[in-house]
């Protein structure tokens, strides 16, 4: 095959690679346990506005309690977010100077939010997650939370299952539960107390 021909295939190749989609931002169903334990920040916070601060898009914040992270986070004064990307967090304009709870990253020395963090309205929490993440949830860290979309779900070691199929209750396992070993093998749903 001559040299023409090799670039005209490989430039088919290139341009069908080009349409196709790109991969968007996945999340999953997420229990507040497992994000307060596999965030590096969580944070009680007000939003005050948009802007953008050295080149980084974000939000102005002041901080209300820090639940996880340094303690120097406290006078944190702006958030990044992930822009340019389906990743990028929008908080509603209408919630703006209201309690929120995020789970947030450290990137680069910023914090960061995308569209994958857990981010609720502080009153919209149940009591039970208000005391979750002031510290219960970290008894359960050492568990894993799935979510099971089936009416079949595999049951892996340390694991409890967030579904309403196998006679759970997703919306008070989510509101009301955390999950907790029991022994080395075993982890179950409990009621946060």
């Amino acid at each position: 095959m001559d040299t023409r021909k090799w670039v005209t295939l490989l430039a088919g190749v290139l341009f069908v690679g080009a349409l196709a989609p790109a991969e968007a931002c996945k999340c999953i169903i997420n229990h507040l346990q497992r994000s307060n334990c596999n965030s590096e920040i969580v944070l009680k916070l007000k939003i005050h506005e948009a802007t953008t601060q050295a080149g980084d898009k974000g939000y102005k914040v002041e901080v209300v309690q820090v639940l996880k992270g340094i303690v120097k986070l406290k006078t944190l004064k702006f958030i990044t977010i992930m822009n340019g990307t389906d990743c990028e967090y929008f908080h509603p304009s209408t919630d703006f100077h209201k309690d929120y709870l995020i789970t947030a990253s450290n990137i680069s020395g910023k914090v960061s939010v995308s569209s994958c963090s857990y981010s609720v309205r502080w009153d919209e929490l149940s009591h039970n997650q208000k005391k979750g993440v002031e510290g219960a949830y970290y008894k359960g860290c050492s568990c894993a939370i799935e979510s099971c979309a089936t009416p079949r779900c595999s049951t892996a070691q340390k694991t409890c299952t967030i579904d309403e199929y196998n006679g759970g209750d997703a919306k008070k396992q989510l509101k009301n539960k955390f999950c907790v070993p029991v022994n080395t093998t075993t982890c179950q749903w409990k009621e946060v107390y």
